[in-house]
């Protein structure tokens, strides 16, 4: 006799047997019609046909500790990691030239995607482990700059001017091979090259020396050609637009106070597709209120290609953890050296800090989302108003409760750059004009009528001084004593005063004005004895609340002014008597704020009398120097 549950043991066993052959068999079948798997058998397929050798078929990968770089990509993407390239496939193709090669570097240092995996769903779709996303064709340049944090670009007006020479002169006829000069600028270059090719000859083109002043401009233009015209042109434009003045762009310029520091912006959409994450970038910068509805970001009047361009430097600012030995040199210089990897010229600094809220050439701007005005820095009068002083300090120490940040800060303007801006905002005012003894006078009627707009305001018509400004007919003013002094004046101004400079006056304008100061009858004043009136505080905010609030407090319901807030502790410590008491009379043509020294449609005329008390009151909100009390030894 049998027991009873031996027949069911032999049962389950035999049931739990096939079970495993099953599973063998599952997972041998698995492995073998793998996707990889039969990529390579296809690669050995197109081999065998073109006579080249076949592959062992079998996982694959590049391994770099150095990089943290795991690559299995190769498994598919057969040619970059060291097999023959073959024709009729695209996994099988040669990668484009770059200057690195793709088996030693790896792929997902520049490409992204999960290098670890096998399945091509699994290494191109979301990514689940901290990896980044893979890069779509039209932005996988952003790669480059993940390493290559700190490559330089020079000034964005020479580059134009060296892109267009570059086709203008023919290059590209002498230079043909494929990449010829895309990546030339990796190899660093100076002026030298101009004198290398002098008599050279190629392809029945002789080179044409350029204009000296043309080399620096062609020599920036190729230093940008470094394998990635897609990211550059994009860092191009990021040096162009501003974007600095209100974020932060790899360790340089503004976070926090306006705008997001751009690198934690980027990082925060890693759960979505490179194509996705592009589009919202795209259209965020094409108008940045239809996505976000509060955002302060303004238009910046960019097409889709420039968008796109933009987009794929803002892809690429994830830095990759990289050891000492790993760095490029072009991100050792600035994050060891602290070097700029942009151009440190006047013009190139206001582009990159200031051009987004101040404008392109200085014009100023309406910030839509704000309804507020940001001055223009390059209006005529506010530059003879300004001295070099206050536009330092006012860069220096920014404005409170505007939109004008300080830069005097780590990570922001160094102190030669901020003189460098200085400089390039002081050559906008115009060239003091000539004086010309011989040159003729125009009519007397036209000089009164240049004396009457721009100087009774101040001076009185009769030319007998105000409380802000100094007799011009006094027995004893020397001013009126030759031609030249009174041109030298008009064409300065005077330091320290509300007489800033007039040289927007026509050479017959300023011949005219000087005409109608000498026919001024001499009154019984003495220049000598003239002071400023300090003005009357107590009137000064009575007029302060009747003629200024409406623009320069906020509105009900607005969280900032149209006009600079005049009651502010930076504004207040960087600007003189002179400059607030010039401003309130000559106001600033072509904007919002009206010349008080003329009535106009809106306003009325405010006597200069009337000017000095709301100096004064001004002037009584400004922060008071600390007192240094001496203790008794």
């Amino acid at each position: 006799m049998k027991e009873p549950g031996l027949h069911a043991q032999r049962i389950a066993f035999s049931v739990l047997a096939v079970l495993l052959l099953l599973a063998l068999a599952g997972a041998w079948a698995k492995d073998h019609f793998t996707e990889w798997r039969s990529i390579q058998l296809r690669y050995n397929e197109l081999a065998a046909r073109s006579g080249k050798p076949a592959l062992p078929v079998g996982l694959k990968q590049l391994w770099r500790a150095e990089l943290g770089v795991i690559d299995r990509c190769v498994t598919c993407h057969l040619a970059m990691g060291g097999a023959e390239p073959l024709a009729g496939d695209a996994l099988f193709a040669a990668h484009p030239p770059i200057p690195h090669q793709p088996r030693e570097l790896g792929c997902t240092p520049c490409h992204g995607g999960q290098g670890r995996a096998t399945t091509r769903s699994d290494a191109h779709g979301p990514t689940a482990t901290g990896a980044q996303p893979i890069s779509d064709r039209p932005h996988f340049e952003a790669g480059c700059g993940t390493c290559h944090t700190g490559i330089r670009t020079p000034s964005p007006a020479l580059v134009e001017k060296g892109e267009k020479l570059i086709k203008d002169y023919e290059c590209l006829g002498c230079h043909q091979e494929p990449g010829a000069l895309s990546t030339v600028g990796l190899k660093g270059l100076g002026d030298a090259w101009h004198d290398r090719h002098a008599g050279l000859t190629s392809n029945g083109l002789t080179f044409i020396p350029l204009a000296d002043e043309d080399v620096p401009a062609v020599t920036s233009a190729l230093s940008t050609r470094v394998g990635a015209p897609r990211l550059m042109a994009g860092k191009q434009l990021v040096a162009k637009l501003g974007c600095r003045g209100c974020h932060d762009v790899n360790g340089v310029g503004v976070e926090g106070e306006e705008g997001p520091d751009l690198e934690e912006a980027i990082s925060a959409r890693d759960n979505l597709s490179t194509a996705k994450q592009a589009q919202w970038h795209r259209a965020h910068l094409i108008d940045p209120r239809k996505l976000t509805k509060d955002s302060r970001m303004p238009r910046l009047g960019l097409t889709e290609a420039e968008a796109d361009l933009v987009t794929v430097f803002l892809l690429s600012l994830r830095p990759r953890a990289l050891g000492e030995a790993q760095l490029p040199i072009d991100r050792l210089r600035t994050s060891r050296l602290g070097e700029r990897d942009f151009a440190t010229d006047g013009a190139s600094l206001y582009a990159a800090f200031c051009s987004a809220c101040h404008g392109a050439s200085a014009e100023g701007r309406l910030f839509e989302a704000t309804e507020q005005r940001i001055p223009a820095l390059g209006n005529p009068v506010f530059l003879a108003l300004a001295d070099d002083e206050f536009l330092r300090n006012t860069i220096r120490h920014g404005r409170t409760g505007r939109r004008m940040p300080s830069w005097d800060k780590p990570g922001r303007l160094k102190p030669k750059e901020i003189d460098a801006l200085v400089g390039w905002l002081r050559a906008l005012e115009p060239a003091a004009p000539a004086f010309v003894p011989e040159a003729p006078a125009p009519g007397l009627e036209a000089g009164r009528s240049a004396y009457a707009a721009n100087c009774a305001p101040c001076h009185g018509a009769r030319g007998e001084g105000s409380e802000v400004a100094p007799p011009l007919a006094a027995q004893d003013n020397e001013v009126t004593r030759s031609d030249e002094r009174i041109h030298g004046t008009l064409a300065m101004g005077v330091a320290g005063t509300a007489m800033g400079s007039f040289r927007t006056l026509e050479p017959a304008q300023l011949r005219g004005v000087i005409a109608a100061v000498r026919e001024l009858p001499r009154l019984e004043l003495s220049r000598a004895k003239w002071k400023m009136s300090p003005g009357e505080p107590a009137r000064g905010e009575a007029l302060y609340r009747e003629h200024c609030v409406s623009c320069h407090e906020p509105a009900e319901g607005k969280e900032i002014s149209q006009g600079p807030n005049l009651l502010s502790p930076a504004l207040l410590s960087v600007a003189g008597d002179g400059y607030l008491t010039g401003t309130i009379i000559r106001g600033r043509p072509g904007r919002e704020m009206p010349s008080f020294g003329v009535a106009g449609e809106k306003h009325a005329r405010l006597e200069p009398s009337k000017v000095a008390d709301v100096v004064a009151f001004l002037r009584s909100k400004a922060p008071q120097p600390t007192r240094v009390v001496k203790k008794e030894p």
